[in-house]
């Protein structure tokens, strides 16, 4: 992990700030050291300046491991979910996407430990909780801090560091609905007074709430600290992730004038579509589906306190990952004679044809980032600033295949046949697409505090992008039609303000820029689909206040994004560039400490998101359409009672809202709203374990989780109501 900012709960105290003079306005430099106030935390991804969030110009939130585990929340995305305006989903092709201020796909940009893998649709991975220190969430356009496609926001999975404080250890067990197992143990060792190692392995399982989708996932984690004096620290890690996704991937939207049998409360239809009772968690997939990955990441994290005014940092990192794919992935009702499947047999209506698809992803890639921060003053201001480089290369190899027919076969509505993934003519050989990206960009990062209570936060950023797009057809052919190159010089900044009230309250503005690769998978995009990068910009004000002797923390913010030259997703191999995008909102949150044993969370998210000038397709005009996927609404809210008549025994309770959004480009089709109830009850059996029940979605609400417009003929349904039991020690 890297150490240019600590994470809350570490036992060690961050590197000290330099003393500034009385005439110096000192920053707001935090030592985190044990449990710290929300506010007064300083995560890295607010950046490279060490700062608070409270003092960062722009919407940060931070959900540590113990309320993981607390919440049980098995995988990052169910942790992302419960930050302001935050809700998850994905499609056959793109697991793990979030939607963020509007924004979905590749407009969410994910890290791990401040690494960039990749467009996040291609190459993002449901990622086990138990590994991780916290999952943070920075809201809006971060070109400025990565350089890479975050319009909507960033997450960044930051996993577990070793403690020099003693051996500690952890595990995990638990067991609940649908044959569901979530397991895990680690620890961390001081090898020496200068050295320690800490190691998690976590593995999740399940048959699926919608049988035969059989996912699970191996996650080992590893870091070696090495720490000889207080002004030099290495870390050095190991993250190894093997997974083999869900293979549900959606039940079919069918003709209600012609089956009938139709489900009330999950979405309503301008064109008479529908979900029958008869689909309902069936598996439309074949028996012998694929959807898995190896990944492995090293990584090193050099810090060197070259004198009490001077840091240098350096992470360097090499990433391998290997994908696989091979299912029918694209439902389809039929509801006329005249389809014919890879066989040339007629498909009755009434049934649901298949596709099927295969891709094989191999991913290498290598970078570095480099850089210095200073602190000194002029005219008296404190001035932090950082000023560094970061480069990458990434090569990326896709090779994938069709069948030579529209649909390769075809099973019942009803109770579809569990075939096998079978061999139809026109798969094989595969078409193979590798593309090469490099890039190299500098940076530099300021904070100014003209007063004590006054900063000014700024950001700038230069890249050089070079893509090499290259296809070849089944023959082995070079596509030259289709293959391209380009080069793109992006260059983005963000400046703002941030007044204390009080010491306490702080209000802040902010205006950021973000010019990127336009949005869709760059390994998708061919010659002619996109000719300039897409261009962003936020407006952003704000209100984050630490109140009632620190008992209640609450931020309120308000934003406006634009966003020009979008690609889209319009089907499982193109894309094209469609428009312009415009989204603004508010989001809260508050946490109340009531009493000593009784708190109160919640937030709400406002989101108004509307495309401009847009066309996805030839046939749609989506302008001044709703985004699909977008709730206008999104709110949380949890209650805990711990400690209850001081029994060794937690109770609480907690629930989600979701809005009605749209589940298509036209808008023709409206997902409904929904809102979950959870509760669960943790019993302290003794010091150190704890043993919890829980029921999620207590009162069996349908729901439809998401929507992928590439799959306009099926939506994925949320999970029902499920048990577990779990117990977790902490040593």
């Amino acid at each position: 992990m890297a150490t240019d900012t600590q994470p809350v709960s570490s036992p060690r105290k961050a590197p000290v700030a330099p003393r500034a003079s009385k005439a110096e306005a000192k920053p707001e430099y935090i030592t985190a050291y044990g449990a710290t106030a929300p506010l007064k935390m300083a995560p890295a991804i607010g950046g490279k300046l060490g700062l608070s969030v409270q003092h960062n110009p722009a919407t940060i939130n931070v959900v540590q491991h113990d309320l993981m585990m607390q919440r049980g929340y098995a995988q990052a995305e169910n942790a992302a979910d419960s930050a302001p305006g935050v809700s998850s989903g994905g499609g056959p092709g793109s697991p793990a996407q979030l939607m963020m201020r509007g924004f979905t796909g590749n407009q969410i940009l994910t890290l791990r430990d401040g690494v960039y893998f990749g467009p996040t649709t291609m190459v993002n991975r449901p990622q086990n909780t138990f590994n991780l220190e916290s999952v943070q969430i920075l809201k809006g356009p971060a070109s400025v801090l990565y350089g890479q496609g975050a319009v909507g926001g960033t997450v960044d999975m930051r996993t577990r560091d070793p403690r020099f404080d003693g051996p500690h250890a952890n595990a995990l067990v638990s067991y609940g609905s649908f044959n569901t197992w979530n397991a895990g143990v680690g620890g961390s060792v001081p090898i020496t007074q200068t050295l320690a190692i800490r190691a998690d392995f976590s593995r999740t399982s399940s048959d699926g709430f919608v049988k035969g989708a059989d996912p699970h996932s191996n996650d080992l984690t590893t870091t070696l600290l090495w720490k000889p004096s207080e002004k030099f620290t290495a870390h050095l890690s190991m993250d190894y992730l093997t997974d083999r996704l869900s293979t549900y991937y959606g039940t079919p939207l069918v003709d209600l004038s012609q089956t009938g049998g139709r489900v009330g409360g999950l979405l309503s239809s301008t064109k008479g579509l529908g979900i029958t009772r008869a689909s309902l968690w069936r598996y439309y997939n074949v028996r012998d589906g694929k959807a898995g990955s190896v990944n492995a990441t090293p990584t090193l994290h050099l810090d060197w306190h070259v004198s009490d005014h001077v840091l240098l940092h350096n992470t360097s990192y090499f990433i391998y990952s290997k994908r696989r794919w091979n299912n029918a992935e694209s439902l389809s009702y039929i509801s006329k004679s005249g389809a014919i499947d890879a066989a040339g047999t007629p498909i009755s209506p009434g049934r649901i044809a298949r596709d099927r698809f295969y891709v094989y992803q191999n991913q290498h890639q290598v970078g570095d980032t480099l850089y210095s921060r200073f602190d000194f003053s002029v005219l008296g201001i404190s001035n932090r600033l950082v000023a560094g480089g970061d480069t990458y290369y990434l090569r990326f190899i896709r090779n994938r295949g069709f069948p030579d027919a529209g649909y390769a076969d075809s099973v019942s509505l009803a109770s579809p046949e569990q075939t096998e993934l079978g061999s139809f003519a026109g798969e094989y050989p595969f078409k193979k697409s590798p593309t090469t990206m490099v890039q190299a960009g500098l940076f530099l990062e300021d904070v100014a505090t003209i007063r004590d209570n006054l900063r000014v936060v700024g950001g700038f950023r230069y890249d050089w992008l070079s893509l090499d797009r290259q296809n070849y057809n089944q023959n082995g052919q070079f596509a030259s039609g289709s293959s391209f190159k380009g080069h793109y010089n992006p260059n983005n900044f963000r400046i703002g303000p941030v007044y204390d009230l009080t010491k306490n309250v702080s209000l802040y503005g902010v205006y950021t820029t973000g010019e990127d690769p336009p949005g869709s998978n760059l390994f998708l995009a061919n010659k002619g689909q996109f000719s300039r990068l897409s261009r962003a910009r936020q407006g952003e004000i704000g209100v984050k206040a630490n109140l009632w002797q620190g008992r209640f923390t609450t931020t309120l913010a308000f934003y406006d994004i634009r966003r020009t030259r979008v690609l889209v997703t319009t089907g499982p191999d193109t894309v094209a560039t469609a428009g312009v995008q415009k989204s603004r909102g508010l989001e809260w949150q508050g946490d109340l400490a009531v009493t000593r044993h009784f708190s109160l969370s919640g937030n709400v998210g406002y989101t108004y998101s509307r495309y401009g000038s847009f066309h996805p397709s030839a046939s749609v005009d989506a302008s001044g359409n709703q985004v699909p996927n977008v709730p206008a609404i999104t709110a949380n809210m949890w209650g805990i009672w711990s400690r209850v008549y001081d029994l060794p025994l937690d109770l609480g309770a907690g629930l989600r809202y979701v809005s009605a959004r749209k589940g298509d480009y036209a808008n023709t089709l409206t997902l409904k709203d929904y809102a979950l109830v959870n509760v669960f009850a943790g019993w302290h059996a003794y010091k150190g374990i704890t043993v919890y029940g829980r029921i999620d979605n207590i009162g069996n609400k349908r729901f439809i989780q998401w929507a992928d417009t590439g799959y306009s003929g099926q939506l994925l349904l949320g999970a029902p109501r499920s048990f577990s039991i779990s117990a977790q020690a902490d040593f």
